[in-house]
């Protein structure tokens, strides 16, 4: 007999944030990178990322690491999908490995007719 009341509400998704050449980038779990904003630093007040759509931003941090943990909690899966289907590819010189980065993962929502264990609609 299957247990229907653990059923998944949301997926898991792996992105990553990196702080490279004044810029903030985002990579998608398909491996896509993106440019979404500025990552400015102000030597008496710290780190403040800036991104360009929507006015999201940061407080200072004291450093690119503590920045971006700082961005994270700020973005939805849902954000972040509609600029990666949006926006061009980024095209970064050097080494991404060595800048500064941040990985977590956000819950991709399960649309509402399959979270319950339903069946979707067919026409």
């Amino acid at each position: 007999m299957a247990d229907h009341t653990s059923s998944p509400t949301a997926l898991e998704r792996p992105f990553r944030l990196i702080a490279a050449d004044q810029r903030v980038l985002a990579q998608n779990p398909a491996g896509k990178l993106i440019d979404i904003g500025e990552i400015v630093h102000e030597p008496q007040r710290g780190y403040t990322i800036r991104l360009e759509i929507d006015a999201i931003d940061t407080p200072p941090e004291p450093n690119p690491e503590r920045a971006l943990a700082a961005l994270q909690p700020k973005l939805s899966f849902d954000y972040l999908d509609g600029l990666f289907t949006s926006m061009a590819d980024a095209h970064v010189e050097g080494l991404l490995a060595a800048c500064p980065q941040l990985s977590f993962t956000l819950d991709e929502p399960v649309p509402r007719e399959l979270g319950a264990g339903g069946q979707p609609h067919r026409f």
